[in-house]
């Protein structure tokens, strides 16, 4: 389905990692995109970002915005696939193939916690690297020679957006994994650090709400970012009526 600029695929969460997978024991290769708002806003408006997601060719509808976005622009609907649920589907059938994970993000104790929490919850795991996400650009040839020699399989990246997709848009080609994936600040809530918004909340749509209230300086922020897609959509539907289709 083609949904703005993107070519998304509606799958339900069990569908779209089972498609990973399969197409990771296939020999595929994949640059793995969870949209939302506000990806959506940085494509918009970030030239950088925007290059960068040239690179990407798996993109499922994460936040409650881009569904209602979909419904409104299409009058489709779509299954919502939450990245960190996504993240964490993909590590609890990534071991029954032996493949290896690599984690890249978050402050150095958080990251470890992750590896912690993840192997307590998934016994047969197999995480083979980590490293944080705080370091100068000019290290990353040295990280993705890392990466490769760990022999990792799956690569998830907590760094935020835009950073993380920037990051994996420049070093893609070069790296060896069969699935890169950002997953901005899902290493802080399987860690425990963060807690993630209640059922309710998620259903309602007001997680991007929930977070700001636990990180109020780090989240405020990104508001006018929220109504700046909003106010795209909101376009985009009258242009789609002055066209005289849906």
């Amino acid at each position: 389905m083609r949904f703005l600029d993107f070519d998304l695929r509606d799958r339900d969460l069990d569908s779209a990692a089972r498609e990973l997978l399969d197409g990771t024991n296939s020999g595929n290769r994949f640059f793995v995109l969870t949209l939302n708002a506000l990806i959506v806003h940085e494509y918009l408006h970030n030239e950088k970002y925007r290059a960068s997601l040239k690179r990407v060719n798996y993109v499922v509808p994460d936040g409650s915005g881009i569904l209602k976005a979909v419904k409104l622009l299409t009058g489709k609907t779509v299954s919502r696939v939450p990245g960190i649920e996504l993240m964490l589907k993909l590590c609890e059938n990534s071991g029954r193939s032996d493949f290896g994970i690599y984690l890249l993000g978050a402050k150095e104790h958080v990251v470890t916690q992750t590896i912690e929490k993840l192997k307590e919850r998934f016994p047969i795991i197999k995480v083979v690297g980590s490293r944080c996400g705080f370091f100068d650009e000019r290290e990353s040839d040295t990280i993705v020679s890392e990466i490769n020699n760990s022999l990792a399989d799956i690569l998830f990246v907590g760094m935020g957006v835009p950073k993380q997709e920037i990051w994996l848009g420049k070093h893609f080609e070069d790296l060896k994994v069969n699935i890169a994936m950002g997953v901005g600040g899902s290493f802080d809530v399987i860690s425990g650090n963060l807690k993630r918004a209640p059922n309710w909340m998620q259903r309602a749509g007001f997680e991007w709400l929930y977070r700001i209230f636990q990180e109020p300086r780090k989240r405020l922020k990104i508001i006018p970012k929220l109504f700046s897609f909003e106010l795209h959509v909101i376009k985009s539907y009258f242009r789609l009526r002055r066209g005289g289709s849906r």
